[in-house]
């Protein structure tokens, strides 16, 4: 099926070097040596977090964003799929595309579709449907209605792993990934927007989501990575424990993958991702 494009932008190229792929694995609290043979490469989110400033210069485009106020954006889910990893001294194509708007009672969610390419051989090494919601005026705090939901059925029970955000993680995850966002870095922005606190990176929460998967389901490899899908439930504040549990889906991946639930909570037993699921091969 054919996507609607509602506006194209021009394409943006990134020349990756060593160092910027070593801030965003400290940013993440990247260990797995495998980033560092045969030269340094990129965990497999890596290039949906190249893409994040440019999706998001998306809600402030005045022919799309339609007089919100883009100031009150939280990330509301990411789909990604993920063809190859990114490596020092690649050049990266980013292609952004808006696909629609959609109001809510609570806000306003906007879709934008980024792509990534190889800019040498003009291969494509990744994807990423970024979902983001423009709270309403009236919703400060993050507060919303409840919603009824059908939890996915599980299986097999994978794994369980545990890791605590570090007080400075979203400032390291700003530097490494490029998102600057003030609700990340700026503690009375935060505030203004009714966080209690700067808030992490959904996608740095995802990122850990991710290296689950890979530490123990794929053994330390993340070219077995191919796609990763959440919503983000729940922010998540420094120094949070969090909780991940890998099940075996009842669901039916695509040909040729084998797909993961996860279940990623915090330590009030509350999930901060909701339908996350990872698609391994």
């Amino acid at each position: 099926m054919e996507e609607k494009v509602i506006k194209e932008y021009p394409a943006e190229v990134i020349s990756i070097t060593g160092e910027a792929i070593k801030k965003y694995i400290e940013g993440i609290s990247e260990d797995n040596p495998f980033f560092f043979k045969d030269g340094v490469k990129a965990p497999p989110l890596y290039a949906t977090a190249l893409s994040i400033p440019f999706t998001g210069r998306v809600l402030f485009d005045e022919e799309v964003n339609q007089g919100v106020n883009p100031m009150r954006v939280v990330h509301g889910e990411q789909d990604s799929r993920i063809f190859k990893l990114i490596k020092e001294g690649d050049e990266i194509k980013i292609v952004t595309k808006f696909l629609g708007v959609e109001q809510k009672e609570a806000g306003t969610i906007f879709t934008i579709k980024a792509e990534q390419f190889d800019n040498k051989t003009g291969m494509k090494i990744g994807e990423g449907y970024h979902l983001y919601f423009i709270r309403g005026e009236k919703k400060a705090g993050g507060e919303k209605k409840k919603e009824e939901e059908k939890k996915p059925e599980q299986s097999k029970k994978l794994y369980e792993w545990k890791t605590r955000v570090a007080k400075d993680q979203p400032i390291k995850y700003a530097e490494g990934s490029g998102d600057r966002f003030p609700i990340h870095t700026d503690e009375n922005f935060a505030k203004a927007m009714g966080f209690p606190t700067i808030i992490l990176h959904g996608m740095c929460t995802m990122a850990f989501a991710a290296k689950s998967v890979i530490d123990k389901v794929c053994g330390g490899d993340p070219t077995k990575l191919k796609r990763m899908r959440v919503r983000f439930s729940k922010i998540v504040l420094p120094e949070d424990e969090l909780t991940f549990i890998g099940y075996e889906s009842v669901e039916k991946p695509e040909i040729g993958k084998r797909r993961i639930d996860i279940v990623a909570l915090n330590q009030n037993g509350e999930e901060v991702l909701k339908n996350a699921f990872a698609e391994i091969e």
